[in-house]
């Protein structure tokens, strides 16, 4: 009978604590790494030859939207499929627990028009057994997971639930009994494991009716409340994100706003990076001491997209209204001159916050036509809409939204949504206060692909640039995440650790198709863009294969992870 379940055997071990790279075996049992040596004489009931293949933690992703594709989808690809082996949930404030059964059509419509979630599917695929976030953690622990899934309390459900999600959106201030029951709520989630809290500040996300979302209008108390709740348990963490569209005076209240939650919780704060990383005011909360986590995307993220659906320019005012509604009530309002004047102003004027990343976006020397719908705009495929606008002789937002109109807003565009400069990048991901683990992923399905991060990090920045060493590589991507989010003995291998593992070949290291692809693999038949890695060899979760290369082998061995078992 075998000793082990699961041999690895000569293999190269990154084992995610910064040691030199060593080959070894590693043995697992019971979904933990029992031994690591350099040869293992005893044998497991399923053994891998890992010659030439450096062993190493799964990746840990603290920033993804899965919260309904995980109804459906319990590998959370595409994040699964890149080698992520934990995850978070409920970031940005969002979420779909707490969520009163009348409100339950509300928050999908609100989480397709910001977070671009397909709506049929969310129809189709939820199983909305639950009323209360801890209901929630139960129903994910019940389906069967083959991912690890940490979940935060998302601010804007939890509002909503005690005003009425109508109201939370208009209302600036709570009641002392209001105020009492939310804390409650989040007291309720911390005990049923969550990790923590977050919120959303970004003007760039406006739910349906292109209004407010709760977190945009709720006062300090509210914040500070939830703060003091946090610090009663002593883990978990606070996710914020403060996005574009906000003037300087804002920004000074909500750093000064986050660096008192950080105070007042004793718990970390993870911060969207653009907004922070050159900021005297990141150095000064550092210098302090306080425990703020940058979080940084390591790719440059084209999205692709129609003007009938797209909601990514919603962080200036007037682009807001013009993009709300179904494509024949955009294309009305998109046709009236003084709509288009304002929308010109605006970008014109550009965004206060994130001027870089807002500027790229409207960079229309990136900006560029994908594909056209009628055969008399063949000429414009593949220009930029600076090209386009110079040989129509307009304006480029008219020579944009022109072609777009003239196809019933089915013109396919793309255009750069992060920084859009390798250097800006490259500084931003070496900062030691940063992690790269955030890909939106289960967001923006049909415009763009960020969660291959893991495998763009390793080939491109470690392989190719030389960025840092592999050991420290793996650092970033395992252990520190795994130390911010709480999650106990994960993001390392060594004995005793939870055997969440990657296998994979660093020459081989790359994606399988030159751009990404769509399928149709989202209930209701719904399309989404899709990209896959080659040279992940195995992904291995609690001690289990999940996928062989990009094969899913249908083991479901990943747990919804509670920050109350210290186990986890």
């Amino acid at each position: 009978m075998a000793e082990y379940d699961l041999v690895i055997r000569g293999g190269t071990i990154v084992d995610g604590t910064g040691v030199p790279r060593f080959k070894a075996d590693l043995a697992v049992k019971d979904g933990r790494v029992a031994k690591i040596s350099g040869r293992i004489p005893a044998s497991g009931a399923r053994e891998i030859d890992a010659s030439g293949c450096i062993v190493a933690p799964g990746a840990i992703d603290l920033h993804t939207h899965y919260d309904a594709q995980l109804n459906w989808d319990p590998y959370a690809s595409l994040s699964g499929w890149f080698g992520v082996t934990s995850l978070t949930i409920g970031q940005c404030g969002f979420g779909f627990a707490p969520t009163r059964p009348d409100d339950r059509e509300l928050n999908m419509r609100m989480m397709n028009r910001i977070e671009a979630i397909p709506l049929e599917s969310m129809r189709q695929g939820m199983r909305w057994d639950w009323e209360t976030f801890p209901q929630y953690l139960e129903s994910l622990d019940s389906q069967g997971l083959g991912v690890n899934v940490g979940a935060l309390v998302p601010f804007s459900p939890v509002r909503g639930y005690v005003l009425g999600m109508i109201p939370a959106r208009e209302r600036t201030s709570v009641t002392e009994a209001e105020l009492n029951q939310m804390k409650q709520i989040l007291y309720d989630g911390m005990k049923a494991g969550a990790f923590g809290i977050s919120a959303d500040k970004n003007m760039e996300d406006r739910p349906e009716d292109g209004s407010f979302l709760p977190s945009h209008v709720a006062s300090r108390e509210e914040f500070m409340a939830m703060a003091e709740v946090m610090g009663q348990f002593g883990v978990g963490h606070i996710g914020w994100t403060i996005g574009m569209g906000h003037d300087e005076a804002e920004l000074d209240s909500q750093r000064k706003l986050l660096a008192d939650m950080t105070r007042a919780s004793g718990r970390p704060l993870h911060l969207d990076g653009g907004n922070a990383t050159d900021s005297e005011w990141f150095e000064e909360t550092r210098k302090e001491g306080l425990p703020i986590v940058l979080q940084e995307v390591c790719m440059e993220v084209e999205a692709e997209f129609t003007f009938g659906e797209y909601n990514l320019f919603d962080y200036m005012p007037n682009w807001v209204d013009p993009m709300v509604g179904s494509p024949e009530e955009r294309a009305a309002k998109l046709r009236r001159p003084e709509v288009r004047e304002a929308m010109k102003a605006d970008v014109e004027k550009g965004s206060v916050t994130q001027a870089a990343m807002a500027d790229v976006r409207t960079d229309w020397t990136r900006f560029r036509v994908l594909q056209v719908a009628n055969e008399r705009n063949f000429k414009y495929e593949g220009m930029t809409i600076a090209q386009m606008a110079d040989v129509d002789n307009k304006h480029p937002v008219d020579a944009m939204l022109d072609l777009a109109l003239d196809e019933d807003l089915e013109t396919e565009f793309s255009h750069v949504v992060g920084f859009g400069d390798e250097n800006k990048i490259e500084q931003s991901i070496s900062n030691p206060h940063s992690h790269i683990s955030v890909s939106d992923g289960g967001a923006h399905t049909r415009y763009l692909t960020a969660s291959q991060w893991p495998i763009y990090f390793l080939s491109h920045w470690i392989r190719d640039k030389e960025l840092m060493t592999l050991e420290q590589a793996h650092v970033k991507m395992s252990q520190y995440p795994a130390w911010f989010a709480d999650f106990k003995d994960r993001g390392t291998l060594r004995p005793g650790t939870w055997a969440d593992i990657i296998v994979y070949k660093m020459d081989e290291l790359g994606m399988l198709y030159e751009r990404p692809i769509f399928a149709t693999d989202f209930p209701g038949g719904e399309r989404r863009l899709i990209q896959k890695p080659t040279g992940l060899r195995y992904t291995i979760v609690n001690g289990a294969v999940t996928f062989e290369g990009n094969d899913c082998t249908g083991a479901l061995p990943g747990k919804l992870l509670r920050s109350y078992d210290m186990a986890s």
